[in-house]
């Protein structure tokens, strides 16, 4: 009897080896530099150090001021992988690992969904996934908002899914689709309604297609996405529920088409990244220019439903508000959808070699630029982080602190921003508390009510501290810090400033907190060349 032929061996292809060499070059940022330049990021790290330490008999200080939200939050997922998963780890270094697992994941995610267009387009699809790599350090990202960032590739995997499976959805694939739509829901609430938009546009365009189709056949394709979205939307009815009375902006429209023409939400750090970001879109909109053109006006097909997905994130970015139910950078957020739909349009389309090989390059080399701007940006930012960390050396643990900025984006010596867009010194106080047991004055998810903890309303430094809602957060920061204790009980025992020009010292709202400081505060460290300084109570 012969043996059985041999499995052929998949040959590594040059496609194969331009994704590789990316995903290695797109990590390696993360892990060449001590801080990822975040305006949220540090805030993440110290809530996740407070919820690793809240339950300890030796953490009553924190117990003190935090209290725990126990709501099923949609932001929760990375607070669970940086509290529960990554727990072995410091919490600096988890998030670095929690950085590298999304930047491998979303064009991981973007191939996976490419490759479940059409079985016989899989292949000839897949090479498209080199688009998504300039998405991976949006402005999103920059801003620090790392749970939206995961909802991008939990996005991809999700359609992906139904993509392969939507023609035979079983129970056992339903409750899969189920779980995927939960993963979204707890990274993202704009994500999980981009998903239903997406899962149930492509299910109604196959309705529609099959012209007088009988009601099994509707409840084929509409039934198992309806009944798999149904916990999650479960869960966001009772999040926003609560929060409806949440005022409502909007963005201009001519700002909506400005962002959209130039694809802004790519931009951030570096006044290089808005050209860059404008490249980006022409490449999409040529491309896509070149696939409406072979398309022609052949009839109907299924693969038009993607194409219509793309019109309906359109629709849904222009008449989206800016924020609702206390969430902001809702635009921001959907400025990325259209053109990360339009990636899996144009996957299901025949590309000549000559197309695939610029696509490639172009893709290649905008993300490569990207890469060097932003590494140059993380040198000179790094600085400054690193300066404010080391005052958290002369800090001793169980104490409060109160972090003021003066300079949110960072400041050159001839006094030019460092940063555009993005405010990575907002909240770098975080950075300290991530890292020591001790109370932050300054953290402001703990002012919200959609992260994992929140001060204590009678302690909340927000109200009883700051000036204004947000007194402490402007530039220059306003706070009463000695009636603190008067009006809470609480404590206010370090104050740390950075970047308080020299010129900046007679600026009314900044001789107002010197003075307070002078009264009930001594200097205890300098750094940076008077870019920190550490003031501890008397």
């Amino acid at each position: 009897m012969p043996p059985p032929p041999a499995a052929p061996r998949r040959r590594i292809t040059g496609e194969g080896l331009l994704f590789a060499a990316l995903l290695i070059l797109h990590v390696a940022p993360i892990w060449a530099f001590r801080f990822i330049p975040t305006q949220d990021g540090p805030g993440h790290q110290a809530l996740a150090f407070i919820l690793r330490q809240y339950g300890r008999p030796d953490a009553g200080l924190l117990r003190h001021y935090y209290a725990l939200n126990r709501e099923a939050l949609p932001n929760w997922f990375i607070f669970f992988l940086l509290t529960r998963v990554l727990r072995f780890l410091a919490v600096p270094v988890a998030e670095k690992v929690l950085l590298t697992v999304y930047a491998l994941l979303l064009p991981l995610s973007v191939r996976y969904a490419l490759k479940g267009i059409a079985q016989e387009g899989s292949d000839r699809a897949g090479f498209l996934a080199v688009l998504s790599f300039p998405f991976i350090y949006n402005y999103t990202l920059h801003m620090g908002f790392f749970n939206f960032c995961f909802s991008l590739p939990a996005f991809f995997f999700t359609v992906g899914y139904w993509l392969r499976h939507g023609e035979r959805m079983t129970p056992l694939r339903t409750a899969a689709l189920a779980l995927l739509i939960l993963w979204v829901y707890f990274c993202h609430p704009v994500t999980l309604v981009m998903t239903a938009a997406a899962l149930l546009t492509l299910a109604g365009w196959h309705v529609l297609l099959e012209r007088g189709a009988a009601p099994a056949d509707i409840r084929r394709w509409l039934l198992p996405p309806l009944l798999a979205l149904l916990p999650a939307v479960a869960l966001m009815a009772s999040f926003v529920g609560r929060r409806m009375g949440s005022k409502i902006d909007f963005l201009p429209l001519w700002e909506k088409l400005k962002h959209l023409a130039g694809l802004y939400s790519l931009a951030s750090l570096s006044h290089w990244t808005p050209p860059l970001a404008a490249a980006l879109a022409l490449l999409f909109y040529v491309v896509a220019c070149l696939c409406l053109r072979q398309r022609g006006r052949r009839p109907l097909e299924a693969r038009d439903g993607l194409f219509l997905v793309v019109l309906v994130f359109l629709a849904a970015y222009f008449l989206a508000p800016s924020e609702i139910s206390g969430g902001g950078f809702v635009n921001h957020r959907l400025n990325l959808f259209p053109f990360l739909a339009l990636i899996l349009w144009l996957g299901a389309f025949d590309h000549s070699e000559r197309r695939r090989r610029w696509i490639q390059i172009v893709a290649t080399g905008l993300a490569v630029l990207f890469l060097f701007v932003y590494t140059r940006a993380y040198v000179l930012l790094n600085q400054g982080l690193a300066e404010i960390a080391a005052a958290g050396e002369r800090m001793e643990p169980d104490h409060t602190f109160l972090y003021l900025s003066y300079a949110h984006r960072g400041e050159q010596p001839n006094g030019r921003e460092l940063a555009f867009r993005t405010e990575p010194f907002l909240h770098a106080g975080g950075y300290i508390a991530a890292e020591k047991r001790l109370v932050d004055l300054s953290l402001y998810e703990a002012n919200e009510d959609y992260f994992p903890i929140y001060y204590r309303p009678e302690l909340n430094p927000y109200r009883h501290l700051s000036v204004g809602p947000l007194g402490i957060e402007q530039s220059p920061p306003r706070a009463e810090i000695l009636a603190y204790p008067q009006r809470t009980g609480g404590r206010v025992d370090y104050v740390l400033i950075w970047g308080l020009r020299q010129e900046r010292l007679g600026e009314p709202d900044v001789r107002k907190v010197l003075d307070q400081l002078a009264v009930g505060f001594d200097v205890v460290w300098t750094g940076g060349e008077g870019g920190v300084t550490l003031y501890r109570a008397r």
